[in-house]
């Protein structure tokens, strides 16, 4: 046995496995610099194609939420406006008891269709309810409101 053989053996080992390593970078290196395979760039292509269609789906969902709540606070006003005249209404009510069975005695009295749409107005009521209680549409109590606003102010 020769000193030198087992140096000679384990220089012939380092250098194969040096061989090995630089074959083994040397193929990982040509796989980063390869670019994707068809697969992956399809995948690719229909990830960013379902991202595109899921930002847009959420924009709109955002826009149909927005006009919703839009809708809903001009409700919650329109019910504000319509409970403060309600409770006018009731307040008038309670403190014109007597006046209003005058008035409802005069409307009853009058007969004139005419002058029963019109103070039935001047009452407070709505010119649908005034169209439900004498028959009239809601157009014809705004022409006979109109006419009689005339009659009064060249009077």
């Amino acid at each position: 046995m020769d000193i030198f053989s087992p140096v000679i053996l384990q220089l012939i080992i380092d250098l194969v496995l040096l061989l090995a390593v630089i074959f083994l970078l040397w193929r990982v290196n040509t796989n980063l610099k390869n670019p994707l395979n068809q697969s992956h760039k399809e995948m690719i292509n229909d990830f960013k194609t379902v991202m595109a269609e899921s930002q847009a789906s959420s924009d709109r969902f955002l826009e149909a939420l927005e006009k919703s709540r839009l809708a809903l606070k001009e409700i919650a006003l329109e019910l504000d406006l319509k409970e403060k005249r309600v409770k006018a209404l009731l307040e008038k009510n309670g403190e014109n008891e007597a006046s209003d069975e005058k008035k409802l005695s005069l409307v009853s009295n009058v007969d004139d269709k005419y002058a029963r749409v019109a103070e039935m107005i001047k009452g407070g009521c709505s010119q649908a309810q005034a169209a439900e209680a004498t028959g009239f549409t809601e157009a014809e109590i705004g022409l006979i409101i109109d006419l009689y606003r005339t009659k009064n102010e060249t009077s």
